[in-house]
């Protein structure tokens, strides 16, 4: 089969073609064409596909949209790689397990947790810059973007030192092979599976280390929820590949995405600098703009009507494309524009709804810290000039790896 009907093939799956190469630089300008022409799309696969943002947040918010149980599960894996492994992830169960064991994670990823954790994050900041900025080059998202956000997990599950390189490889895998089934390969779902099985292996004979010395930790916490009878051993572990996944993962492409818009827009990152007061605005307008996550995906749980006539079945898969719905001019004025300073940003990038992303908070005040540091210590720091080159999941946007230049100025070690 020729490339050019592989990817046509891709376009008549998906509604858009991210054969293409200029899709993983730029995948809006595809979104925009089939959020223009086809809305709401019905793939010959049998799912359903949703760009625009009121179709997206009724997909996100409406008790009737799910996540499928049991067998369905299995089936899902056809739609969705790697779903069935994710059975015991609390962000895909329906209540009421989804609400039993949201609130046993609550506690720890709430706002006092998040505020605690500041100094560790500003300090963890500083001596990964200390390191970086020793260098006229470096590549942001190794150096600073990714480990900053996994040693704060590795904080919160309290991961030994030696054990880290090993898990951010497994993690690495995992995430690699999720994702709409047509675009992940044979070799990344095995890497994928193999590394789920290795995670679960390393997490419940950590969890036995915590069961016999407890300690102040995130862990421990549901070990003993476990041994309580508040969970089960899969939801223990499900739990804690979801939290190390997710919670690194997201948060090293917010902050790389975030320093690429912020450096391809030199205004915007001036008034970053110069106006504290749109942090908060800032961020939320980064999340909108390039979103670390693009797409969630449920199945409806029975017939629901849309738009335009159609019907989504149950038991019908539908893509709700968060990415999309995040430039919908109907919502956003001039959404292709970066605005750090744009009011009512009703963006989708953490969800919606019961499953609205529960580490947020700590995503955002690990991004605001590192945007906040990172220009500071480095005023004119500049892209390498290298090209970039995207991860290859549809579900994921971030940077393999993002060559910038300190320049003058650059504040090389701080004092503590």
């Amino acid at each position: 089969m020729t490339e050019s009907a592989v990817s046509g093939g891709m376009s008549a799956l998906l509604g858009f073609d991210p054969l293409d190469p200029g899709f993983r630089l730029d995948p809006y300008p595809h979104y925009a064409r089939l959020r223009e022409e086809q809305p709401i799309f019905r793939s010959p696969l049998g799912f359903w596909m949703v760009t625009r943002h009121r179709d997206c947040s009724l997909l996100l918010q409406d008790p009737r949209f799910g996540y499928p149980e049991g067998d369905a599960a299995k089936a899902t894996d056809l739609f969705a790689a790697g779903f069935s492994s994710q059975r015991d992830f609390f962000i895909f169960m329906n209540p009421p397990d989804h609400t039993r064991m949201r609130d046993i994670v609550r506690a720890w990823l709430s706002p006092r947790v998040v505020r605690s954790l500041r100094p560790y994050v500003q300090a963890a900041a500083d001596r990964l810059l200390d390191e970086a900025l020793r260098r006229e080059e470096f590549d942001l998202i190794g150096s600073f973007a990714h480990a900053l956000p996994f040693g704060v997990i590795c904080e919160l599950l309290d991961v030994p030192g030696d054990d880290r390189p090993m898990i951010m490889k497994l993690a690495q895998d995992y995430l690699a092979g999720i994702g709409p089934a047509v675009s992940v390969t044979p070799e990344q779902h095995q890497a994928r599976d193999e590394a789920v099985a290795a995670l679960n292996d390393y997490f419940r004979a950590l969890s036995a280390r915590r069961r016999a010395v407890p300690g102040s930790d995130v862990l421990t916490h549901l070990t003993q929820a476990l041994d309580g009878g508040s969970m089960s051993e899969d939801e223990l572990l499900g739990t804690c590949i979801l939290l190390f996944v997710a919670g690194h993962g997201t948060t090293t492409n917010l902050i790389g995405n975030s320093t690429l818009a912020l450096l391809r827009h030199p205004e915007q990152r001036a008034r970053f600098l110069a106006e504290p007061k749109l942090e908060g605005s800032a961020i939320e307008e980064l999340l909108r703009y390039d979103a670390p996550t693009q797409m969630s995906f449920r199945v409806a749980l029975e017939d629901v009507p849309l738009d335009d006539g159609h019907v989504v079945a149950a038991g019908e898969q539908v893509l709700a494309v968060r990415g999309a719905a995040n430039r919908d001019p109907a919502v956003h004025a001039d959404p292709d524009r970066l605005d750090l300073g744009r009011t009512d940003n009703r963006h989708l990038t953490f969800g919606g709804g019961i499953h609205v992303c529960l580490g947020s908070a700590l995503g955002r005040m690990q991004a605001r810290t590192a945007l906040r540091t990172l220009l500071q210590r480095a005023p004119a720091l500049a892209l390498a000039g290298r090209d970039l080159e995207y991860q290859e999941s549809l579900m994921v946007r971030g940077l393999k790896a993002l060559h910038v230049s300190t320049g003058p100025g650059a504040v090389v070690e701080t004092e503590r």
